[in-house]
């Protein structure tokens, strides 16, 4: 197997961003690590699926490692080692979603631990809907004009900065005398990790009493794009904003959740067809 270094050049030279290819690397040295001393054979890389099944990953997750495996493989010239993803049927709702509740809660508990840092940061997710890879191009000269320029996997889209997240991310640097680059940092001064928001929303949810599942960045995302859609119904532009590239993956917003479908159900008034009403203790004519 080739060089972990000359695998991240390729990496690099491929141009994927830089979140991509941490995942990859983190993968491929997982499945070094599986492999061991044994030579690479297409049974080995089957075995390794088998080892992500049984470790009952999600299958989008599965799929995210075999695809990262396969590139690795292909990079070392055992393309026919790479296997099959796992095919999925379309999505047809979202769950696991932040509500208004869910997000005054977690709101109210960082007011309450004077966490300015992170009432910041969940205001600028669910404010815009930006991935939280994308909070490192929020800069101090961006919230001069109003708005950040984002580059990623070839694509360059605009996002807007409503203004009252641009008084709120202001006041914050004023505070902590942030006068250039990069606003949300981590401790060793570097633009914050999607690893550590991850944790820290996650931890904060607890924290509030909100289920863990709901507890990622990303909940915030589709927080967002399920307002936009209701108070605007304009798919188009939401599909701009949030950048996608196909209108089948906004389309996921303009159906009803898991628990919207869950409500309406046990609003049913189920009656026989000869009008005989059902309870569970005892039936009516």
């Amino acid at each position: 197997m080739k060089n972990l270094t000359d695998y991240k050049s390729y990496l690099i030279g491929q141009e994927l961003s830089d979140a991509t290819i941490t995942v990859y690397m983190r993968v491929a040295k997982e499945f070094l690590h599986f492999v061991g001393q044994r030579n690479i054979d297409k049974w080995i890389v089957l075995d390794y699926k088998k080892k992500m099944e049984d470790s009952a990953l999600a299958v989008t997750t599965m799929n995210q490692h075999i695809i990262a495996v396969n590139r690795y493989l292909r990079f070392c010239g055992y393309s026919e080692c790479a296997v099959k993803t796992y095919r999925i049927q379309r999505q047809t709702s979202l769950s696991n979603v932040i509500d208004d509740e869910d997000y005054q809660k977690m709101l109210v508990y960082v007011m309450e631990k004077q966490d300015d840092k992170y009432y910041a940061i969940m205001k600028t997710l669910a404010l815009t809907g930006i991935r939280v890879s994308e909070l490192a191009y929020l800069t101090v000269s961006n919230i001069a004009k109003g708005h950040i320029v984002v580059r990623n996997k070839g694509k360059v889209r605009e996002i807007l900065l409503p203004d009252c997240l641009v008084t709120i991310l202001k006041e914050f640097c004023v505070k902590y005398g942030i006068t250039e680059g990069c606003i949300f940092r981590g401790n060793a001064g570097k633009p914050i990790s999607r690893e550590a928001v991850w944790e820290k929303i996650n931890r904060i949810a607890a924290k509030a009493g909100i289920d863990r599942k709901k507890a990622h960045p990303h909940s915030f995302r589709h927080y967002f794009a399920l307002l936009y859609l209701k108070k605007y119904s304009n798919m188009f532009e939401l599909a701009d904003i949030l950048g996608h590239a196909s209108l089948e993956t906004t389309r996921i917003y303009a159906m009803a959740t898991v628990e919207d479908k869950r409500k309406r159900m046990e609003q049913l008034d189920f009656c026989g067809v000869d009008g005989i009403q059902y309870s569970d203790k005892k039936v009516k004519r």
